[in-house]
């Protein structure tokens, strides 16, 4: 159960903007992506005091691919690229109804930080939203 974007919708848009999409790729086909933004993109009006903090603003492995470590991947990615943005912490929403996802972030060292109750309404069901975070200043 995961809400589906409008098709009509851009794709490049801040935050989402080239720059700021990591792919996974095989013999030239897409596997899944991940948008990475500046939490100050994220959130403007906050500007400079999050200027530490990079968001993952949407992660997603193509079905066929699922449990082949393309998320993994992913992961490291982003490690990788929020290090180089001078990054201390990594933050992220997940659906409660996401377990896959959710037990897939918490092996990578992100932790739950918070639970927004049935923060959505899905296909007829309150759906919580999942906040987690990974600390890159204490991550080995």
């Amino acid at each position: 159960m995961f809400p589906r974007p409008s098709l009509d919708a851009p794709v490049f848009t801040e935050p989402t903007l080239p720059e700021n999409v990591l792919v996974a790729v095989e013999n030239a086909r897409p596997l899944g992506f991940a948008k990475l933004v500046p939490s100050s993109l994220a959130h403007p009006k906050i500007g400079l005091a999050t200027a530490h903090v990079q968001v993952i603003y949407g992660c997603s492995v193509a079905p066929e691919h699922q449990g082949r470590d393309v998320g993994t991947a992913l992961l490291h990615a982003i490690r990788r690229e929020s290090v180089a943005r001078g990054a201390r912490r990594i933050t992220l929403k997940v659906l409660g109804s996401n377990p896959r996802a959710q037990t897939l972030y918490h092996r990578h060292g992100y932790r739950v930080e918070g639970i927004l109750r049935g923060e959505f309404f899905l296909q007829g069901n309150y759906v919580d939203d999942v906040l987690m975070a990974l600390d890159l200043s204490a991550a080995a």
